[in-house]
């Protein structure tokens, strides 16, 4: 009778151990297909934004960072420029009041010069950025300073004729290169065409 009773003990003692070791071997494999998952949605996102700086037009980004620089400099310099020389106020306390619209300013004119870049006209570069700077001169002077109508002309004209100059600009000497579409091999200005990203561009997923 005791020996039946150790011997089932035992049987049980076992049984939990190995039940305790499987248990332990499926939440370590559930832990490993977790960590592997992440692993690969980690490798995926890298993939895709590889691919993405990869394939950007050098003239899309050349544009598009030289019409942030423009919107920079309108609002810490040509916009507090005008206003000491028209004699409104003092440039120092012009850039001060402007100094938040920074930003803002860089973005929009960022846009800008993109759509400039795209199109490729100076006509129509010269409108679309005189229109957004003139849009933007006027909101920022027009909240940051004062919305007396001398201010405002200040502000709205001088920004029209730097965007309108930056516009023709951008949209004459950014505009895309043509690209063979029978020749595969071409060039078609992308930064993974630079020879620093040769590596890169050789092992980009497909």
């Amino acid at each position: 009778m005791m020996a039946a009773v150790s011997f089932g003990s035992r049987h049980l003692y076992y049984a939990r151990i190995l039940n305790g070791s499987q248990l332990m071997r499926t939440k370590a494999s559930t832990m490993e297909n977790r960590e592997n998952m992440i692993l690969a949605q980690i490798r995926r996102f890298n993939a895709a934004v590889l691919k993405f700086i990869m394939t950007a037009r050098l003239r899309t980004i050349g544009a598009t960072f030289l019409g942030a620089l423009g919107g920079l400099s309108l609002t810490v310099n040509i916009i507090p420029t005008a206003m000491e020389y028209i004699g409104i106020m003092d440039d120092f306390s012009a850039r001060w009041a402007l100094g938040g619209f920074a930003v803002y300013s860089m973005i929009i004119w960022g846009i800008g010069a993109r759509s400039a870049q795209k199109i490729g006209s100076k006509l129509y570069g010269a409108i679309i950025l005189g229109s957004v700077g003139c849009a933007s001169g006027l909101i920022i002077t027009g909240v940051g300073i004062g919305t007396d109508m001398n201010t405002l002309l200040t502000g709205g004209g001088v920004a029209l004729l730097y965007g309108a100059v930056g516009g023709m600009i951008i949209g004459d000497a950014f505009r895309s290169a043509p690209v063979d579409e029978n020749d595969p091999d071409a060039l078609t200005g992308c930064v993974g065409e630079m020879a620093i990203f040769k590596y890169f561009k050789d092992n980009l997923p497909k």
